[in-house]
């Protein structure tokens, strides 16, 4: 992609004075039902999420040519008494949920957003007439904005997570600056439960002379056709299928265009192809149990540390045990908010195009897409929008050929909100950059050193390139990444801080990681070798 000089890039009326480009959820042009949707009513549940905490700040989504772009605003006028006044109810808030999160999860947030999740899940769209259809896709967007406003509430979380490092670091000023977070994995997540999921899979395949033969000669875009051809490829193609149903709610990023593993199973298919080159050595389950030990090992040699102490024994203790829901409640929202809940509104959305199509206002299902929700209501009435969705997919595809840059505006200075400071570790500060042309600098997310080949994955679709050992050179990665891991050496990616997935899933998996780097999709490329140090955040390569 390349920059072209003559593009505009200006905040949209109504936006703060500082936009940043979100790479890690939107790396490329959005549709225009996901602006609608994952835009603007997701920017409303967040809001309505922190507004609910007494927040001073709120996060919110725009759209700049085609790109989302995150901000952060203030609810109120700083300086004035409602800002303060707000200030002094947030804090009583934060001290009063932060102990609680993980209980308030399990007890509240996950029973209020199940029921929908799960009617949405099992229902038969095509079965309702139009009325009713229609009637229960706005059901199902109201309870889209409900989760977001759970999602809202819960990242706080990540407050607790920063506060715990914070005392951690300063307490014990570990040579290794992840190890804080290493006293918050090894948790059970719905993402160990994936990996278990997929690893079983994988193991089914390399016990099977005919089952790796398959996987070894065929194009994973074929591979579902091939498996139909016997016995035993129905048996693995069955045992898919019952995976896919629990697990395959999910896609590369936050875009509702993109089929889910569920509908085209060639992503996972694709991973699967890669498990071939591994042993039973690198089952997940062993880095699992391994984090667990790493956890235990580290809390009480800190908890021995601090036995002279009492008051900063029971800090310690204290800011461990509301920041351990940490990795349990950011990987379980993301199964179920981010993946599941995000994945039965594709399902609305294709029902909706597969009664435009059948009305002729578009040719495909999947046209419904580029269309907003004003536009659907007016397909459905009878208006021919063929011509709508044929302007538009030209205009994403102009607006993919061209590079956003990182930010709109001026950084405000830090408002010393601990929200913001945690959201700064999860989406992470842009690093110096490196002067030396065969060094690339990020954010150490998870420490080790190993050397490897570099395999630039631009999305799952490339997924097989990764064989065991390399270096897995990437924009980001999201929870459908997670297989992966159990594969690559090590992780090199341009966005991300040290509270983000990549992070917290390259600690759990003991792997090397750099995140942040902004550069490393364009610097790093195939077949180069680098060593990766991530406990310095530094990516040296050693041969072009």
């Amino acid at each position: 992609m390349t920059q072209q000089p003559d593009v505009v890039w200006e905040a949209p009326e109504g936006a703060g004075d500082f936009l940043q480009w979100d790479k890690m959820h939107a790396p490329r042009p959005q549709t225009q039902l996901t602006e609608d949707i994952f835009i603007s009513l997701l920017s409303d549940g967040f809001t309505s999420g922190m507004d609910e905490y007494s927040c001073p700040a709120r996060m919110r989504f725009q759209m700049v040519n085609r790109y989302g772009f995150s901000e952060i605003t203030m609810f109120e006028e700083p300086g004035t008494p409602a800002f303060e006044q707000r200030g002094e109810a947030y804090q009583a808030k934060l001290q009063d949920v932060l102990p609680r999160m993980g209980d308030i999860w399990q007890n509240e947030w996950l029973p209020r957003i199940m029921p929908g999740i799960e009617r949405a899940r099992d229902a038969d769209l095509t079965a309702l007439d139009d009325d009713a259809f229609v009637a229960e896709f706005d059901k199902m967007l109201e309870e889209f904005l409900d989760r977001y406003e759970v999602h809202g509430m819960l990242n706080f979380v990540t407050v607790s997570a920063s506060m715990f490092a914070g005392f951690y670091n300063e307490a014990f000023s570990p040579d290794d600056p992840t190890e804080a977070y290493q006293l918050l994995g090894g948790y059970p997540t719905r993402s160990v439960d994936a990996g278990r999921g997929m690893w079983a899979l994988g193991r089914t395949i390399a016990a099977s002379d005919e089952l790796r033969a398959l996987f070894e000669t065929t194009d994973a875009a074929d591979l579902s056709a091939a498996l139909e051809q016997s016995a035993e490829g129905q048996a693995f193609a069955t045992s898919l299928r019952e995976y896919l149903d629990e697990f395959g709610w999910r896609s590369d990023v936050f875009e509702l265009a993109d089929p889910m593993w569920r509908e085209d199973p060639t992503i996972p298919l694709n991973t699967l192809q890669g498990y071939l080159s591994l042993s039973d050595d690198d089952d997940p389950d062993v880095r699992y149990t391994e984090a667990v030990a790493l956890r235990e090992r580290l809390v009480a040699q800190a908890q021995e540390k601090l036995a002279y102490d009492p008051e900063r024994l029971e800090q310690f203790n204290g800011l461990h045990a509301a920041a351990s829901p940490y990795l349990t409640l950011t990987e379980d929202h993301n199964f179920w908010i981010d993946q599941v809940g995000n994945g039965v509104i594709r399902k609305g959305a294709l029902e909706y195009g597969r009664r435009l199509a059948e009305r002729g206002s578009i040719d495909a299902a999947d046209d419904v897409f580029w269309l907003y929700l004003d536009d659907i209501s007016e397909g459905m009435a009878g208006k021919d929008q063929r011509a709508l969705v044929t302007e538009r997919r030209e205009e994403n595809a102009r607006w993919a050929a061209i590079v956003p840059p990182p930010m709109i505006g001026t950084p405000p200075p830090p408002s010393g909100d601990p929200f913001e400071a945690a959201m700064m570790k999860m989406f992470g500060e842009p690093a110096e950059p490196s002067a030396d042309p065969n060094v690339v600098t990020g954010i150490g997310a998870s420490a080790g050193t190993v050397q490897g080949t570099v395999r630039v994955v631009m999305d799952l679709s490339e997924a097989s390139k990764v064989r065991k050992g390399d270096i897995m050179v990437c924009q980001m990665t999201m929870p459908a990444w997670t297989p992966l891991f159990s594969i690559a050496g090590a992780v090199v990616t341009d966005t991300g801080g040290v509270l983000s997935h990549c992070a917290i899933v390259s600690r759990e998996y003991g792997m090397p990681t750099v995140v942040g780097t902004a550069v490393d999709t364009t610097v790093l490329k195939d077949g180069m070798v680098v060593t990766v140090d991530g406990a310095s955040g530094i990516v040296r390569i050693d041969s072009r």
